[in-house]
């Protein structure tokens, strides 16, 4: 599952169904990241240049997948494991996710 994001581009969720990986992809340089945050709209807070806390809430909606009941059972596995790691907060609740710049 990655999180694409270009500057003045909506975000955009691409291999949902791919449940063992999680990023942000940047299609921009690391200096482009204010642009970036104006154009997240909401669905992520960056932590630096390096990472990105993603809400859960947008990944479930851009997923298309929350009436599936196996695919919520994959991203609840994905999530706890995120949280034993340290990659969850609750408030709002976000996925910590590292980013790669393409820029």
């Amino acid at each position: 599952m990655e999180v694409h994001l270009a500057p003045g581009q909506s975000p955009a969720l691409t291999d949902p169904d791919d449940l063992r990986r999680f990023s942000v992809v940047a299609a921009a340089p690391a200096s482009a990241l204010p642009e970036l945050v104006a154009a997240s709209q909401g669905a992520l807070d960056f932590d630096g240049d390096g990472h990105a806390w993603v809400s859960v809430d947008w990944l479930l909606e851009a997923s298309g997948r929350r009436s599936s009941a196996e695919w919520m059972k994959g991203f609840e596995a994905m999530k706890a494991y995120a949280a034993r790691q340290g990659w969850v907060r609750d408030d709002p609740p976000a996925i910590r996710g590292h980013v790669v710049w393409q820029g």
